[in-house]
């Protein structure tokens, strides 16, 4: 059997298995990696390889780097400023404010951990509010906003990491720079924005008619009486700008950069070693570093490109349209990340992309761009990210997400599918 035929069986059998989720996803892309091994596919090496790769160790430093703004009180200060300017007085503006706060936080934070700070501050700025404030109302649009803030940076979300990684090991290809997304990304923010400040604040109106449900106070309680070290919260935000300013200046690469600043916060006492690793989702570290293994496979293998080769087919070969064959590709793209992993969605699409893009002759890194944005466009449902899900504490149903979600998802689609091309250029 060609090595191509194996490697495309061990990623529909990858696929299977994210999706239905009866073994943990890290799990799946373990197997998946270790199968390309066993069939000398990949190099034995390369199944564990990137596990000290850019991606890994960026990622895993960031997150404690995160973690420490709110382990100190640095996030929550934030909070509860703006709990202090009265905020609760027009639900409009309340969204629209918090929406933005929360796109801004996520491109350089965590975004679950945003979404976690903002459960009971605005449980707080609801029970105050006197009624002049619901809620359901604000929640969800604050973790889909949350979820909008990973099209901005390197630092954002784990695709792009996945993407960055695809980049630098394929030979002639540019990586991306800490705010390439952002390009395409800031625009497709804007429109989740203006989005909830306008039809999506009616449409909630409309959909949202069950009662009002505030989450537990307790959160709130303990961020009000904790006192926290103002001299560790100016490291640790010191730090925080110091690493996104290496990002954009590119001192040394982006791991070294995180890599030094979470060492810094560890070593001065901002966060205790302990508490370090334990505030690394080490879920995702292991699905992006033995995803970016099987992918290496479906390159190497020569599955990518035959791949590419049968989705030529479908659209007149290789004097296919470009601009129709991305279109087609980020509209699928945009579906499956609503239900499943966008780390694993991105590890097997992106390469596709990637052999689509070098078979039509256009300029590759811009189908990696555009794909790696469609993969956060998972705000449809209540599974497809994280810190939407989180939400679902709001009393939310399924349906609800679909009914208010999808016309923004579509609108983002659209918008990227027009913007990457002439952003990036074929």
């Amino acid at each position: 059997m060609e090595q191509s035929t194996i490697a495309i069986l061990i990623i529909t059998a990858a696929v299977i298995s994210f999706a239905l989720e009866k073994i943990p996803l890290a799990m799946t892309a373990i197997l998946a990696a270790l199968a390309m091994g066993i069939f000398g596919i990949i190099k034995p090496g390369d199944v564990y390889a990137n596990f000290g790769s850019l991606a890994a160790v960026m990622v895993a430093s960031m997150m404690v780097v995160g973690n420490a703004a709110f382990e100190n009180g640095l996030a929550q200060a934030v909070g509860k400023s703006l709990r202090k300017m009265g905020l609760g007085k027009n639900q409009r503006t309340l969204i629209f404010l918090l929406v933005t706060l929360s796109i801004i936080l996520s491109a350089f934070l965590s975004n679950s951990a945003v979404v976690a700070m903002f459960i009971p501050l605005l449980a707080s700025i609801v029970v105050k509010s006197q009624g002049k404030v619901e809620n359901k109302y604000v929640l969800m649009a604050v973790g889909m906003g949350a979820s909008a803030g990973g099209f901005c940076t390197l630092a954002g979300s784990t695709p792009q990491m996945v993407a960055q990684g695809i980049l630098m090991e394929t030979d002639g290809l540019v990586p991306m720079k800490f705010f390439d997304l952002a390009l395409a990304g800031i625009p497709l923010c804007i429109i989740m924005i203006i989005y909830f400040a306008t039809a999506g604040y009616a449409l909630e109106k409309k959909v949202l008619t069950f009662q009002d449900v505030i989450p537990g106070m307790e959160g709130e309680t303990d961020i009000k009486e904790k006192q926290y070290s103002k001299g560790k919260q100016r490291i640790t935000g010191v730090v925080l700008i110091g690493c996104i300013a290496g990002f954009i200046v590119g001192i040394w690469d982006l791991a070294v950069v995180a890599l030094l600043g979470a060492s810094i916060l560890i070593t001065t006492g901002c966060i205790s070693f302990k508490k370090a690793f334990e505030s690394i989702d080490w879920n995702t570290i292991v699905i992006l570093a033995a995803s970016q293994g099987f992918a290496k496979g479906l390159d190497s293998s020569g599955a990518g490109a035959l791949i590419a080769e049968k989705i030529l087919d479908l659209f007149g070969g290789p004097e296919a349209s470009a601009f129709v064959v991305m279109a087609a590709l980020f509209i699928v793209t945009a579906l499956l990340t609503n239900f499943m992993s966008n780390v694993a969605v991105a590890s097997m699409i992106i390469p596709i992309g990637l052999s689509l893009a070098l078979s039509l002759g256009v300029r590759p890194e811009t189908f990696v761009i555009g794909l790696t944005l469609a993969c956060q466009l998972a705000t449809a449902t209540p599974i497809g990210s994280p810190c939407v899900t989180q939400t679902l504490v709001g009393g939310y149903r399924y349906m609800d997400y679909v009914k208010i979600g999808l016309p923004v998802t579509l609108l983002q689609l659209a918008a990227l599918i027009v913007l990457v091309p002439v952003i990036y250029g074929f």
